[in-house]
């Protein structure tokens, strides 16, 4: 059992790669866990276009507020794909707007680190997470909130997962070997600068 990350941009295809992961782990018995909200009619088509592309075999789960809840009741050995963390923290987040930054900061990270927790050692889980740091400022205060919780959601997950994938244009590259091969080559302890660098 292990813990996948796949990290890319908008449309970079990093669902699509996802996909193909979970098949070859599981093949029919993918659990697909959806965490989209149709609150407009563009998520709308959204979501129709994820499930037209989706193995009709394949078992789907839409949870947007309690994944780590729903994890833990999913038989042990099972393979889920979370499509995707991004969304996940969004929902939260919106759900819980009224917290000051350190409170939501924890609450969302925690639910994080749970729903890691969770999986580990009983679920292959592959996570699928938007890059929203790599691009401008965002303009409100909430969207700066969202890229930093977001940002440090990425580095949790990283750190748990035995695989890194970052996609662009399509083309998936595995970054954590390599990551941690540079990191290693800068430190004395590569252990506990893997802990500080994540």
């Amino acid at each position: 059992m292990k813990t996948i990350l796949i990290l890319g941009g908008a449309r970079s295809g990093k669902s699509s790669f996802a996909e193909l992961i979970a098949n070859q782990l599981a093949a029919e018995k993918v659990i697909y866990l959806a965490t989209g909200v149709a609150v407009d009619s563009a998520m709308v088509n959204r979501i129709k276009l994820h499930q037209q592309r989706r193995p009709e075999n394949w078992q789907t789960i839409e949870e947007a507020y309690a994944v780590s809840n729903k994890l833990a009741e999913l038989s042990s050995g099972s393979t889920v794909l979370l499509d995707c963390l991004t969304t996940y923290l969004s929902n939260l987040m919106l759900a819980n707007e009224q917290l000051s930054y350190y409170d939501l900061e924890n609450k969302l990270l925690n639910e994080v680190k749970a729903l890691l927790n969770t999986a580990a050692d009983r679920l292959n889980l592959i996570i699928v997470q938007n890059q929203v740091g790599n691009g401008i400022v965002p303009a409100s205060k909430m969207g700066r909130d969202f890229r930093d919780i977001s940002g440090r959601a990425a580095r949790l997950c990283a750190k748990a997962a035995a695989e890194v994938f970052l996609v662009q244009a399509g083309l998936p590259m595995e970054i954590k070997a390599r990551g941690l091969e540079i990191i290693s080559q800068y430190s004395n302890d590569s252990t506990q600068a893997e802990v500080e660098v994540l």
